[in-house]
């Protein structure tokens, strides 16, 4: 066996969330000042954890991927968050950040060789 060591390793993981509470709204309309809040039944994330190993050092990290809103209106049915916007939880509503970090995967590095 030719002898080898772990660099980088990656995985990505999604989850799917069906939202069951009437505030979760997102506001469909980009207006703060003139806001069109609309209910999401569904909350689906993405996301890419990496490991990184430089001698006997690992470091674990994680970042958002992708952000998808299944919402519950017949003319605004799906939305999604700008890729610019992803690692920005100061641009999403509390309630998403706090799935988002509930959900956010915590990779351990026992599978460093």
């Amino acid at each position: 066996m030719i002898a080898s060591s772990v660099i980088y390793e990656f995985t990505e993981t999604g989850v799917r969330l069906r939202i069951h509470d009437e505030t979760a709204t997102l506001n469909v309309s980009g207006d703060l000042a003139h806001p069109n809040p609309v209910k999401v039944t569904e909350l689906a994330i993405s996301y890419k954890t990496a490991l990184t190993a430089t001698g006997n050092t690992a470091t674990v990290s994680s970042e958002i991927t992708n952000i998808t809103y299944v919402l519950d209106h017949p003319d605004y049915q799906v939305a999604y968050v700008h890729p610019d916007h992803l690692e920005q939880p100061q641009e999403w509503p509390t309630w998403v950040a706090e799935l988002i970090d509930q959900y956010r995967p915590r990779s351990a590095t026992e599978g460093v060789r």
